[in-house]
Formats: C-alpha cells, sequence, structure tokens
C-alpha cells in the first residue's frame, strides 16, 4: 500500500467502551497515518459527525438501539462520500454478503493479535486512501480537460484516444470525430514529408518535440499553434503514446479563441466553477455550480462562501482566508448544501489561490462524488466476488511477488496473507517439477500467453495436494505489470482417478483369476462329453442308463461350478461400491437370516447380540459367506458361534470345526485362494472386502473349540 497523505481522521463506533477505547489504542499505535476517536453508540456517532469531520467511520455490527447497519444507513443519508467500515466478532457470511451488497466500503471480523490490528489498520487506510486517490484522479482529469489548451493524447502508433473541450473548439472536431483517427487529419499541407519525419523520429526516441505548426479546421481555416509533444511511458520506460499540448498563436484570432474558449470552458464545464474574492461573495460562477447548489447563478452570487459549505465557520472565514499562500490548491472531499432542498450532498473541490492585479482571489471546482463513489462500489464488488471466490486465486508482480491472495488460498494452503505477501509462489513447491517445468511455465506467461496445468503444491503442513491451475498475465499499456494465478484444488478427483485405477486392476486379477478357475471345470466338462460320446459308441445302440445318468451328473457338478465362481465374481465386483445406508444393527437378527439362507443340514448357530453400526444387507453377505465356510469345511454338525469381542467394540464368528492351519491364516482373504476342491476362493475375500467397506478390521484366529476364529473389530483403534 502506498503511504497515506496526512493523517486519517477515524471514527470507532463500539457499545463496548473499554474494547473501543483498546481498539483506539492499538490501531494508533499500529499505524502512523491514523487519529482515532471513540463513540459508544449510533446516537453518539450522529452527534459526533455533526461536529467533527473525519476521514473514516468503523462501526461495530451488533450494537443496542442501532445496528451497524442501520448507522451505515444514517451516515448514507448525509454523506454518500465518507468511507464506512463495518467489524463483527459474529461468524455469519450472511452479514458480511449483507453489508456488502449495501455499499458498505469494507467487511472486517473482530480478530485478536497484533498481526489482526495491522491488517485492520491497513484496510482502514486503503479506504482512506483509495478515496483520496480516485479524487485526485478526477481532479487532475478535470484540469486537462478544461485546460487553457488543446490536449490531444493518442496511443503509441499515434491513434488519437482523447482530446479535451479546447480541442473541439479550437479544430471544428467534436471528440467522436477525432478519437481513432490520426492527428494528420489536421495538417495544412504548409510542412513537408520531412518535418513530420524529424518529428515522429524525435518522439519515437523518448524525447519531447516543441515548435510551430500551421493546422487546418474541419471548415478548412487554417491556424497557428505552438506545439508541445511528450511520450507517455510505463514504470518500464516504454512508450505507451504521446501527449500534445498546442496553444494557439494566431494573432488575429489568439483574443477571439481564448475568450470563446474561455466561456465554453467554464460555462459548459461539468463541473461547477466559481470565483470568490477576499469578502467570500463569487465574481463569477458557472451554471454547473449553481445547479449543484440548486439554485441560479444570479442567486448564488448574493450568498456568502461560508454558509454554502458545512465545513466553513462564517465567524472565523477572515482567519480561514489568511491561511492560503500565494498560488497555494488544497484538495478535499466535503459536503455543500442545496439551496432548493436544504439536502447535504457529497462534493470534491479543489481550491486554488491566485492573484489578479494585485489581489486575492479564489477559484473552486466543485465536481458531484456520487459517480465516484458508485465506481467505488462496484471496485468493492468485484473485490468481494475475488475475496469469497471458491477457488484459490494470487496475483503477483511481473517479478512472481505475491501482491494479493484471497481467503481460498490461506484455506487452502494454510499461509495466511500475511505470510504470503512478499513471498514468491516458490513457497508451494513440493519438489515434485524439475527446474526445467517451471522453466516453460515462466517463459510462457513472460510471452504474454496463458499457461494451463496440473501442480503439485505443498501446504504449509508439508502435505500435498494437486491444483488445475490458470496463470494469465496482466497486461498494463503494453507491457505486463504482473499475473493472476487461479488454482483449483482436485487432490480429490487425483485421489479418486487413483482409487478407480486400483480398482480396475484388481478387477483385471479377478478376471484373470477366474478365467484360469472357469479353464479346469471347462476341461473337464469336455472330457465328460467325450467320454458320453464314447459311452454312447461303446454301447452299440445299447444304453447303459446307469452310466449315461452318473456322466449327465458328473457334467451337472461342473456346470454347477462354473455357475457358482460367475456369481461369486459378482459379488466380489459389487463388494468394491463404497457402504452408504449405515444403521445401528442388531447382529442377533442379521445373523438369524443370513443362516435361513444357505443349507446348514444339521449344523446349529448360536448368537450372544450385540449392536454395531452397519450396512444390514452387506452384513448379512458378510455372515452368509462365513457360515458357509463353516458348513462345507466342518462335519455335519459343525456348531457355529457369534459373539461380542471381549475387550473392543466388534463382534466375533467361531466354528468348532478343523480350523484354518497358522501358516494359511494370511491368504485366506486372497480371491482365488481355497483348500476345498469345489471351492471358488472368494467367499472369504468377499468378506475381507465387505469389512474393510465398513471401516472395520478382520483378523483369524484359532477358536476357543479349535476349529477358526474371525474377529472383526469395529471401533478406529481396533
Amino acid at each position: 500500500m502506498g503511504e497515506t497523505t496526512g493523517s486519517g481522521r477515524v471514527l470507532y463506533v463500539d457499545d463496548d467502551e473499554e474494547y473501543a477505547a483498546l481498539t483506539a489504542t492499538f490501531l494508533e499505535r499500529t499505524s502512523d497515518h491514523l487519529v482515532v476517536s471513540t463513540a459508544a453508540s449510533a446516537s453518539d456517532a450522529l452527534d459526533r459527525l455533526d461536529d467533527t469531520t473525519f476521514d473514516c467511520v468503523v462501526s461495530d455490527y451488533r450494537m443496542p438501539g442501532m445496528d451497524g447497519l442501520a448507522l451505515f444507513e444514517r451516515v448514507r443519508d448525509r454523506d454518500d462520500d465518507l468511507p464506512f467500515v463495518l467489524v463483527t466478532g459474529v461468524k455469519d457470511e450472511s452479514i458480511a454478503s449483507e453489508a456488502l451488497a449495501r455499499g458498505v466500503t469494507d467487511f472486517v471480523r473482530k480478530r485478536p493479535g497484533s498481526e489482526a490490528f495491522e491488517l485492520f489498520a491497513n484496510r482502514i487506510e486503503n479506504a482512506i486512501e483509495r478515496y483520496r486517490a480516485t479524487r485526485q484522479c478526477r481532479q487532475f482529469r478535470s484540469a486537462v480537460e478544461h485546460a487553457g489548451h488543446v490536449v490531444l493524447i493518442t496511443d503509441a502508433d499515434g491513434r488519437i484516444e482523447y482530446v479535451n473541450d479546447a480541442f473541439e473548439a479550437v479544430t471544428g472536431y467534436s471528440a467522436a470525430e477525432a478519437v481513432g483517427r490520426r492527428p494528420s487529419m489536421l495538417q495544412s499541407g504548409q510542412h513537408g514529408d520531412a518535418f513530420y519525419r524529424s518529428l515522429w523520429r524525435t518522439i519515437s526516441s523518448g524525447e519531447v518535440w516543441e515548435g510551430e505548426l500551421v493546422n487546418e479546421r474541419k471548415n478548412g481555416e487554417q491556424y497557428v499553434i505552438d506545439q508541445t509533444i511528450a511520450p507517455i511511458t510505463d514504470e518500464g520506460e516504454t512508450i505507451t503514446g504521446f501527449v500534445a499540448i498546442n496553444r494557439n498563436v494566431t494573432e488575429r484570432k489568439e483574443r477571439e479563441l481564448n475568450l470563446a474558449f474561455l466561456k465554453q470552458a467554464i460555462d459548459q464545464a461539468g463541473i461547477g466553477i466559481g470565483t470568490y474574492g477576499a469578502d467570500g461573495y463569487a465574481t463569477y460562477v458557472n451554471e454547473r455550480l449553481a445547479e449543484l447548489f440548486g439554485t441560479g447563478r444570479d442567486d448564488l452570487r448574493t450568498r456568502h462562501m461560508a454558509t454554502l459549505d458545512p465545513d466553513l465557520d462564517p465567524d472565523r472565514f477572515e482567519a480561514y482566508w489568511r491561511s492560503f499562500d500565494d498560488s497555494e490548491r488544497r484538495i478535499y472531499d466535503t459536503r455543500i448544501e442545496r439551496v432548493d432542498t436544504g439536502e447535504e450532498v457529497p462534493a470534491e473541490v479543489v481550491t486554488a489561490r491566485v492573484t489578479i492585479e494585485g489581489e486575492p482571489y479564489q477559484v473552486n471546482t466543485v465536481r458531484d462524488a456520487a459517480a465516484r463513489k458508485r465506481q467505488e462500489r462496484d471496485l468493492e464488488r468485484f473485490r468481494s466476488a475475488v475475496e469469497h471466490a471458491g477457488h484459490s486465486v494470487l496475483i503477483t508482480d511481473v517479478e512472481g511477488t505475491i501482491e494479493y491472495v484471497n481467503d481460498a488460498f490461506e484455506a487452502v494452503t494454510g499461509y495466511s496473507a500475511a505470510e504470503a505477501i512478499g513471498r514468491t509462489p516458490a513457497m508451494l513447491r513440493s519438489g515434485e517439477h524439475d527446474a526445467a517445468f517451471y522453466r516453460d511455465l515462466w517463459e510462457t506467461i513472460l510471452d504474454g500467453d496463458v499457461w494451463q496445468g496440473e501442480v503439485v503444491n505443498e501446504r504449509k503442513d508439508g502435505t500435498r495436494y494437486v491444483v488445475d491451475q490458470t496463470i494469465a498475465p496482466i497486461d498494463g499499456d503494453e507491457s505486463i505489470t504482473g499475473f493472476v494465478a487461479i488454482n483449483r484444488d482436485v487432490s480429490a478427483i487425483k485421489e479418486y482417478e487413483r482409487e478407480l485405477e486400483a480398482q480396475n486392476e484388481r478387477l483385471k486379477q479377478y478376471g484373470q483369476t477366474v478365467a484360469h478357475d472357469l479353464r479346469n471345470p471347462l476341461a473337464l466338462l469336455d472330457a465328460e462329453l467325450t467320454r458320453f460320446e464314447m459311452a454312447v459308441d461303446d454301447a452299440g445302440g445299447t444304453v447303459d442308463a446307469e452310466r449315461v445318468e452318473r456322466l449327465c451328473a458328473d457334467i451337472g457338478t461342473t456346470v454347477d461350478r462354473m455357475e457358482t465362481l460367475i456369481d461369486d465374481l459378482l459379488a466380489m465386483a459389487e463388494q468394491g461400491q463404497r457402504v452408504l445406508e449405515f444403521e445401528s444393527t442388531s447382529v442377533e437378527a442379521v445373523a438369524t437370516e443370513a443362516w435361513a439362507q444357505i443349507d446348514t443340514a444339521s449344523a446349529a448357530l448360536s448368537v450372544e447380540d450385540t449392536d454395531v453400526d452397519a450396512d444390514p444387507d452387506r452384513l448379512r453377505e458378510l455372515l452368509s459367506n462365513l457360515f458357509r465356510n463353516s458348513v462345507e469345511h466342518g462335519s455335519e454338525d459343525v456348531h457355529v458361534r457369534v459373539t461380542p469381542l471381549d475387550f473392543s467394540a466388534g463382534f466375533a464368528v467361531a466354528d468348532d470345526g478343523p480350523g484354518i492351519p497358522e501358516d494359511e491364516r494370511d491368504d485366506v482373504f486372497n480371491h482365488g485362494f481355497t483348500t476345498a476342491e469345489d471351492g471358488t476362493g472368494f467367499g472369504l475375500a468377499i468378506v475381507e472386502r465387505i469389512a474393510h467397506a465398513h471401516g472395520w478390521s478382520v483378523s483369524v484366529t484359532e477358536g476357543r473349540d479349535g476349529g477358526a476364529r474371525f474377529e472383526f473389530r469395529t471401533d478406529e483403534d481396533g
């Protein structure tokens, strides 16, 4: 931020007087440019504003009687120009949105710490400096607009971009006719090509050209000017255009043109102009000044200056007049009171002391500040949009030094704005990309092109994240002044892609396993069919019914084996989906349903109930596979028990069958692993996938009765 010119008088409003005093002390201690007064209520603040001129009002949002937004509306009723900053300790984005939508200059959340006060003071200074700078820019433009000489501005190729009122008066061409054309439209034929080549060589080399020139008006009449042409350069000394100032020196027309220009410039000016003598009364006012005050020119000349400006004390007018030095200029914002309505409206005033024939006069130019205020509101809305964008935004200068980051940058990277500003984006490098990667990036944006790509960055805490980054140059007048980077965090998308790739790889492995396992039944089926054909041939027309029946049974068993493999593969693939519908589930109820779904012969089930958070359908599939495993590998009267775990959350499924050898327990969950001749090797793999989908751990041990025991721990520490 540039240095604030002069001290800024701030009125801080908060019903917590102790906090207000503390804030005022910290703001003044933090900034050499702020002088802070306090008010304990909105009504107190309005009284202070009646008596004292302030450069900015800072108000708490929640106050009894009249809150901060209501105070803002009251302040705006009397002054559309005064910066107003709303502060609150409430974490409610709707308050900020409403405040900014109403036109509050800035919105700040109360935060403790010296760094927070430094940022707070900085934002107040910015608000004050912004409206001062905007006012000065408008005043400079006004000075050029109504200068006594012709002023025209061209681009670097000599194409006219701006002309002032004097240009129109002298040449006869309107601004609309001149803009977009070249000054050669005024050539009279009095000067040869060599004259203009010399002129262009001078200004193109960065030098100022001065000389007399005979031009021709739109009506064909020629006139003589004393012309000065100077290059306009940017910070890099690159020529971006030219400004030409033409003084008409045609003796025959000089007085006539000067008088006509003066009358046109002042009477038709877009700003109010008035000259005042030492007695405080106007010697001249233009029509625009009378319009601003809501009265006629004659009436305005009868009114004392001090009665028109609320900031002037009529009893101290003489002291005010004597306070000016010769040729002194003062620029300030004030309020002017309309004669017709009594309304006070914001205005920008430039006051200049001039001396004519030994007598001091004051020339005042007055501009309605409402348009500037609208511009500031538009700027603030744009800034708010960037500040609250969903993606991380950072702006750097042309060297890559960070000048601005939004809230999303802080949330994603872990670095505060204070930590990031002044450093370069290299602070986020993860080491994932080599120097050539960044050289290519820099070459692209320095050429004026937009760079897009994925970058792996590192947060303040050391964790990595992936962004889809777009970096665009910020163009000044034919030169790059900085860069804006918009980063979309795609870490979740990249993680999803990795998971999808891993799942596809698993499915590929499952397919290979099934293809392998299906080949054996298919080979058996082929062999059985061959045996069947041979049996028919051997029978010689006599059918051995018993042998045919046996061969058909073998073929049916092989087909059943293949169907089981296919069903298990489909079940395995289905478990790859995430479990989404959790609810508190009775293990006893689900186990009873699962037991009823399988052929248990004379096997027995006993359950000690417990509740778990689970998807009931998936839990039933898990238990069905375990029960089927116990029945298929145990005796006909195998006993299966489901019990809660003793020392952690979860449950266990155990049987009194042959158990699982210790050296095979690490392999039982691998797809395709089986010890049964007709097993598919998918049952326990499905069990593990369902458990992991729930976030549970699963382990295999020896049961109390010597069989297999599967333990499912449902707590995070299990």
